[in-house]
Formats: C-alpha cells, structure tokens, sequence
C-alpha cells in the first residue's frame, strides 16, 4: 500500500479524518508520535519538542543564527537549547523530522499528518498526498462545537494556526502551504461526511497502486 500523506486547513476535520483512514488500512498514524520521536532524537523534552512543531523560526532564533555565523564563540555563552552554532532549534526539529518521515515512507504502510510531508516525499511515486479544506465559516463552525469558543475566537484561531503553518512552509520547504499543486486529492469536508471522504481516498490509493501482473 502506498504512504499517505495528509494536509489540511485548520477546522476541516482532517485530523479525525486522518486517524479513521489508517485505522480502516491498518496502517501507522503518524501525528503526535512524530513530535514525540523527534523529541528523543533531539533529546528535549516533548512539550519542547511541540512548541516548535510547525513553526517558523522565532526572531529570537533567527538573531541568534545570525550572531553565531558572524561570532562562532556566540553559540557558546547563547540558551542551552541552542545545542548547534549554526542551526537553531527550530531547524533542527526540522532537520529531524525529515528524516524520520523519509523513514516511515521508506518503511511503507502509513498515514502522515502534516509537519510538511508532502512536499518531504513530493518526488516519490508511490505516495499519495491529500488534502482537506472547507470554506472559513464551516471551518469556524467546527472549531467552535469542538472548543466551545465564541465566533471571534474560533475565527481567529483559525486565521492565525493557518497562517502559522504557511509561514512555516514558506520558510523550510519554499513552497506556498495554500497551493493545490502537490495533491493527488483535494476533498472539501463541508461536501463530504467523513466516510464518504474515506471512500474517495481509498478508491485514490487503489488507483496509485501498480497492477498485478499474471
């Protein structure tokens, strides 16, 4: 069965959708478990490990690199997080969690969400990249049934998560996280129940895979 890789716009419902999808392949969900593993080859702690999870790099990070190149003896006296003079901590969470999702392609038999796996294996043939989105409003809606956040707040969590991960792809992988090019499939979760969106994909898969030959 070939990878699956899953994308979505904050509020779509991709995440859930996601988890039902591997749980019918019975394949790996990959999700938190990335930010966990990432935190252990990093050797810092998880919630350490999330708060950098799909972020661009803070001003702070991003000042410190700098000095480091200009004055290597910088690094030494700089945040202990700072474990490599050149590389802050953001990029190494970056750094690592490629590889690990180059791994989990490489072993096959998963669903990957996020943390920029399409474009990671975007020159691989055997994976399918998918994505779900919904208009603003429904996206709201959902958040706000979920959250029980007021209209205001929902929307503009919405905004601002979105916005987060596309400063992040824009950043490490210099790609617009919005464009629809890198997908297989893009199924609009307002249109389509879950199970139907599980259908559509596992119809996807059957499609990528290569025909048996007598």
């Amino acid at each position: 069965m070939p990878v699956i890789t899953i994308s979505r716009l904050t509020g779509s419902g991709g995440a859930a959708i996601g988890q039902l999808l591997a749980e019918r392949l019975g394949v790996s969900y990959l999700n938190t478990q990335i930010v966990r593993e990432v935190a252990q080859r990093l050797g810092i702690s998880e919630a350490s490990a999330a708060e950098h999870n799909e972020r661009s790099e803070a001003f702070i990070e991003r000042l410190a690199r700098v000095l480091a190149i200009s004055n290597p003896s910088f690094g030494t006296i700089n945040s202990p997080t700072m474990a490599l003079p050149f590389e802050s901590t953001t990029e190494a969470f970056v750094t690592a969690t490629r590889r690990l999702v180059l791994e989990a392609a490489q072993s096959g038999n998963a669903v990957i969400f996020g943390h920029g796996a399409q474009f990671i294996l975007a020159q691989r043939p055997d994976v399918l990249h998918v994505r779900f989105f919904a208009p603003l409003a429904a996206r709201v809606e959902r958040v706000m049934r979920r959250t029980k956040m007021s209209q205001a707040e929902a929307e503009r969590w919405v905004r601002e998560e979105d916005q987060r991960r596309a400063n992040h792809i824009r950043q490490f992988y210099q790609a617009d996280w919005h464009a629809p090019d890198p997908f297989h499939l893009l199924l609009n979760t307002a249109r389509w129940d879950e199970e139907t969106c599980i259908r559509l994909v596992m119809a996807a898969v059957k499609e990528l895979e290569p025909p048996l030959r007598g």
